[in-house]
């Protein structure tokens, strides 16, 4: 796990709120809308964005230092998600193996980008045979496998602000 600093989140969060935002979807296409699974609304930064410095450290770290050794060609765009009250999204993985893109997501980032005390709920959560709630304060970032099973618990109150960043790399084998 690593950190950003607390202003170049408060920067970060200043910026990412002045993109279009839209309910976020799901599928390898975003072809899908279910608020019963995802309820939360979602805006992407464009490419080389300045936050994706802080995002690829630490993925890149988290693949050396576990030694997932992961072949990572590029990355996606940041996407900057807010929940608010009853917003969540339940158990998923984000990789699409029966897609036939030409690059599967091969790692996770995700950084908490305001403090905890300004909401209650949401607490990222990440599953494999037992789960395990991450100890996330603002400027957070965990790095992960893109296949482990994870979510957001539904806030309750406030709003919990995040980025996500997936590093793609050639076809699993």
């Amino acid at each position: 796990m690593g950190a950003v600093p607390e202003d170049i989140c408060d920067k970060a969060v200043k910026d990412f709120s002045s993109l279009p935002s839209k309910d976020a979807t799901m599928g390898s296409q975003g072809e899908t809308q279910d608020v019963i699974h995802r309820n939360t609304t979602v805006r992407f930064a464009g490419s080389n964005h300045w936050f994706d410095e802080h995002m690829l450290a630490t993925a890149m770290a988290g693949n050396r230092a576990c030694k997932w050794e992961f072949h990572v060609t590029d990355n996606e765009n940041i996407q900057f998600a807010e929940y608010g009250p009853e917003q969540h999204y339940n158990w998923h993985v984000d990789v699409f193996p029966l897609s036939g893109l030409p690059l599967d997501r091969k790692m996770t980032v995700v950084c908490l980008l305001n403090d905890p005390t300004e909401f209650t709920g949401g607490e990222f959560q990440i599953r494999l045979y037992s789960e395990y709630t991450a100890p996330l304060v603002k400027g957070s970032v965990i790095a992960f496998p893109s296949f482990l099973e994870h979510r957001v618990v539904p806030v309750t109150s406030g709003v919990r602000k995040s980025a996500t960043m997936w590093l793609r790399g050639p076809r699993f084998r």
